[in-house]
């Protein structure tokens, strides 16, 4: 883009053009102040762009923080060898700032907090609804995936969902056994006997 004319007087640090380097473009991200910290260069970048799922890396993080959004620009670097991406373009996106090995994961749905503000879930055990106080690990609000640290182990099923007039103690005859399972074995639905 060219922004002045020939022969025209231009201030000095005045711009005069923009050049877009067209194979590799620089995704500009606000990541919440509170996450900033878990975010450094060199992560992958997943995310969306015109319909298609794009990788990149992190390049580098704002040192400050933009007082009206609360929010940290992260800068990534992303390939765009046959100019597939267009510069200017909204994106959405995910940086994988950590990955966890045989994690036991439910989906958000599953989670439930008591009174007492502890996490909870309700476990089908032998036919039978049982509650299991849980501690939750990381949680892709993305995917709606939270990992369980305590509580339960591989194998357990347990109700996701809107519970309704379920309770501890009553009698569970799973509905649809052969729904997909998480690594937790997450059931998709359960109805009272």
């Amino acid at each position: 883009k060219r922004l002045v004319e020939n022969g025209e007087h231009v201030s000095r640090g005045a711009e005069m053009f923009t050049v877009v380097r067209n194979d590799v473009l620089e995704l500009a991200a606000a990541v919440p102040e509170k996450l900033a910290n878990s975010v450094i260069p060199g992560q992958p970048v997943q995310f969306l762009a015109n319909g298609k799922t794009i990788q990149g890396r992190v390049a580098r993080v704002s040192p400050t923080v933009d007082p009206s959004t609360r929010s940290v620009t992260v800068y990534a670097q992303v390939p765009n060898p046959n100019g597939a991406i267009k510069g200017g373009t909204f994106a959405t996106g995910t940086v994988m700032t950590r990955a966890i090995a045989n994690a036991i994961t439910v989906p958000t749905s599953a989670i439930k907090q008591t009174a007492s503000g502890q996490a909870v879930v309700y476990r089908i055990e032998k036919g039978v609804l049982d509650t299991a106080l849980v501690q939750v690990g990381v949680t892709n609000t993305r995917t709606a995936i939270a990992e369980i640290v305590t509580g339960i182990a591989v194998g357990d099923s347990v109700v996701s969902g809107n519970v309704g007039s379920l309770g501890k103690g009553m009698k569970i005859q799973v509905v649809n056994p052969n729904a997909p399972r998480g690594r937790g074995g997450a059931a998709s639905g359960a109805a009272p006997r």
